[in-house]
């Protein structure tokens, strides 16, 4: 594609190939409510300038099609975040309370009240944004991203263990989740920061 006499070039980004089942990320099937983080570092991207990120993809798993529901009601985000960890005290809404240095910028909704189908078995699930993020890797002060996500549901799947997300541990608290029955739960509240496991993912990418 030419833009203004600038060819514009689409590719892929994978990163992680490990193949730990995650229920709890991006979120928690089992609940009705959730919310669930993870940071993928400059240095896994491997990227030397800005660049236009049009969607993602997840391994999915599910082995009961017994309690299968679609998930509706999702939202993602992409953002960008000073640390390759989730601190202490990191809150629902991705900020920091009692603040110590950990923060993010630039969090933009990319997909909105978007559902989730996943079919029995292992597939790859692809989620093109109504939006696109900018994303830069020279950014002096927050150079990771973020990828951010909402289940507003308001139902659940009655299988604790599926459907899940391929991940991989790295020994990094570089993931993030809450869950809830409630629609009490909000922003502020803080959630679990975990080093068990993120879900390998791939980016697709346009400069």
């Amino acid at each position: 594609m030419i833009v203004n006499n600038h060819i514009k070039t689409k590719f892929e980004k994978t990163i992680g190939n490990g193949t730990t089942n995650n229920v709890y990320l991006p979120f928690y099937w089992f609940y009705n409510y959730a919310y669930g983080a993870m940071i993928y570092t400059k240095e896994e991207l491997g990227l030397s300038r800005a660049v236009n990120i049009k969607g993602l993809r997840f391994q999915y798993g599910r082995n009961d099609p017994t309690f299968k529901e679609i998930a509706t009601n999702q939202y993602c985000y992409l953002g960008q975040v000073n640390s390759d960890e989730f601190a202490t005290n990191v809150r629902n809404g991705m900020y920091q309370n009692p603040y110590a240095g950990w923060e993010t910028t630039n969090i933009i909704e990319v997909k909105s009240n978007f559902s989730l189908d996943v079919p029995s078995g292992s597939t790859t699930i692809e989620f093109l944004f109504d939006n696109y993020y900018r994303y830069d890797p020279e950014s002096s002060t927050h150079p990771h991203l973020l990828v951010y996500w909402k289940s507003r549901w308001g139902d659940y799947e009655g299988n604790s263990t599926s459907p899940w997300t391929e991940s991989e541990a790295n020994g990094k608290f570089n993931s993030y989740y809450d869950y809830d029955d409630y629609t009490t739960m909000t922003d502020a509240d803080a959630g679990t920061r975990a080093s068990t496991g993120r879900p390998n993912i791939e980016l697709i990418i346009e400069v």
